[in-house]
């Protein structure tokens, strides 16, 4: 038989299980009719948010591409004389962008190149056809370009031979890092194949030897010495990306070759080998010289829409294949 109190106390059980019930029923009613009055706005923004993830990778390719023509654009230009030319550019940049955005989608854009939150690299770079040695009056075939006794990350490394010129004598091209690991190139010119070509020949540490023959374009052939192309994609070899970075660069028998070039690092390339090209007297075009370069850029953007609005702040490495 249940005692009264037993039966007072299923009571009192009963009446809160069913309030408890009713409390989450209410809820539930609360939280679904707020997700069916906020999903219009959610299909709004979405648009948007794509839209924005446009807008910043298209800003990231356009100042990527931007900086690194104004950093080989100029020879003889201090850092802060090519920060305000980035500048000045980045603005153009920055206008036509938001002209397009504010016709096309009724949005509100902008780009700024921060200069003090930019990190500066060096170039090191002979404009005109020579031999590819050190400054005069020493003309060593056998010297380092960059800081002798140091290893950088290296961006860019191009070398623009005239094959008729160069001798079929190789000039090499040995890269080391701070593993001790190396990679070898070797460039001369031959009679093999169809006429006269550029032949390249890689030897990695760890990889073994490589050749490749390179058809000239009016008698020249430009090396990509980064990832190890022509670009004229008519041939390929191990380069500089064949071993870890950093890097030590050094030539020998630079006077086997007549050619221009240019190196990016991300670093000062001081050197007894060359000079400042601004310096005074001045560099000739067909001597190495060392100059500022960009090597990451400071950027902010921001985006503007009826349904999302944001800022951001960024670096953008200028060289991807930076290394």
């Amino acid at each position: 038989m249940v005692s009264e109190d037993t039966r007072r106390r299923a009571q009192m059980i009963l009446i809160g299980a069913v309030t408890f019930a009713a409390v989450i029923i209410g809820l539930t009613v609360i939280i679904n009719s707020y997700f069916v009055t906020q999903s219009g706005v959610v299909s709004d923004v979405s648009p948007q948010i794509d839209e924005a993830n446009e807008f910043e990778y298209e800003s990231r390719k356009g100042v990527r591409s931007l900086v690194v023509r104004l950093n080989h654009r100029h020879r003889n230009l201090s850092a802060s004389e090519l920060a305000t030319v980035i500048s000045r550019n980045a603005t153009v940049y920055r206008d036509l962008i938001a002209e397009s955005y504010a016709s096309s989608r009724g949005e509100y854009v902008t780009i700024s190149y921060v200069n003090d939150s930019s990190q500066f690299g060096s170039r090191v770079v002979q404009s005109a056809d020579d031999n590819v040695t050190s400054n005069p009056p020493a003309n060593q075939s056998e010297w380092v370009i960059g800081r002798p006794s140091e290893t950088s990350n290296l961006g860019w490394f191009t070398m623009n031979l005239n094959v008729q010129e160069t001798s079929e004598t190789p000039m090499w091209i040995n890269v080391t890092n701070a593993s001790s690991h190396w990679v070898n190139v070797s460039m001369h010119r031959t009679t093999a194949g169809s006429g006269e070509n550029l032949r390249v020949t890689s030897n990695v540490s760890s990889a073994g030897n490589a050749s490749a023959l390179c058809d000239p374009s009016r008698d020249r052939v430009l090396l990509d010495l980064v990832d190890g192309s022509a670009f004229t994609s008519d041939c390929r070899f191990n380069a500089t990306t064949a071993i870890a970075p950093p890097y030590r660069v050094s030539v020998s028998g630079g006077e086997n070759a007549i050619g221009k070039y240019e190196l990016v690092y991300n670093e000062t390339a001081d050197s007894a080998h060359y000079r400042k090209c601004n310096a005074s007297p001045s560099v000739a075009r067909t001597q190495p010289c060392r100059t500022s370069a960009v090597w990451v850029a400071n950027v902010t953007t921001q985006f503007s829409g009826s349904e999302l609005t944001y800022a951001n702040e960024y670096n953008i490495t200028v060289y991807e294949e930076a290394r």
